[in-house]
This record gives structure tokens, sequence and C-alpha cells, in this order.
């Protein structure tokens, strides 16, 4: 069992050593990874030689990215890909707030400024007043 404990302690220290200087895994090949998993079971189904050399294409990108010397390029990459990226992952930022606190709250978007606005549930008909930009609106909780 020491031999063991062993050698798995002296091979975290060395793929610690291999990747030191290296991307590492960030959003873009994370986000990788996730579609070239999605390809692979939809390859397996489909049979697709088309399927597979996405799939490849795809892993194959995100093994460059995490293993890549030029960080400051690849958080270049991962930076404009955030950017892109900023308005679906903040929608689903709110479908994962409201799914968490559906019985006891409310949340509303500002027409005007695109605020975010909890509110909470089961009070009737009420006046919301936006804290960012104090437009006025009537809803029904």
């Amino acid at each position: 069992m020491d031999k063991l404990k062993q050698f798995s302690s002296q091979a975290v220290y060395k793929l610690a050593r291999f990747m030191y200087g290296r991307n590492g895994y960030d959003n873009l090949a994370r986000f990788c990874n996730m579609i070239s998993i999605m390809l692979l079971v939809l390859n397996l189904f489909a049979g697709s030689a088309t399927i597979y050399i996405l799939w490849f294409l795809s892993f194959g990108y995100s093994l460059f990215r995490v293993y890549s010397k030029n960080i400051p390029k690849r958080y270049e990459e991962n930076q404009k890909f955030l950017s892109m990226t900023e308005l679906p992952r903040r929608y689903l930022s709110l479908l994962k707030l409201q799914i968490r606190d559906r019985k006891v709250s409310r949340y509303y978007i500002c027409k005007n400024c695109h605020q975010q606005i909890r509110v909470p549930k089961g009070k009737g008909r009420i006046e919301i007043r936006c804290p960012k930009c104090s437009e006025k609106f009537i809803k029904k909780t």
C-alpha cells in the first residue's frame, strides 16, 4: 500500500513539473472538451466520418490549449471567448438562480437598465422599483 501511495505522489509531482509554464485548463478548453464529448456520443449513434473528424479536431485543439506554453496568446483567446459568450452565460446564471430560489422568489429584469431584480413570491400585484435606475413597474409575484 505504501508503494502505491509513493507512486501516486511521484506521478502527481511529475505531472505538476510537466505542467509548469503551460496554459492549463481554461474556459475555452473546457468548452472544446464539452463539444468533443457531445460529438463523440453523437458519433456512437451516427457513425459518421465527418463527426469523427470534428471530434478529433475539437479534442486536439483542447489539448493544444492545455499544453501550450504561449500563455499570453491563450489568455487573449480565452478572454475573447469569455466576452463573446457573456450574454448566454449571464442568462444561464439567471436561470440557475431562478431554479434555486423558485419557491421563495421571483426574478424580473428592468426594461430600462436591464438590472436583475429579485422580489418575494406570493405577494400578489406589487409595484417594483429598480434599485439602479428607479424605474417603477407593476408585476404579479
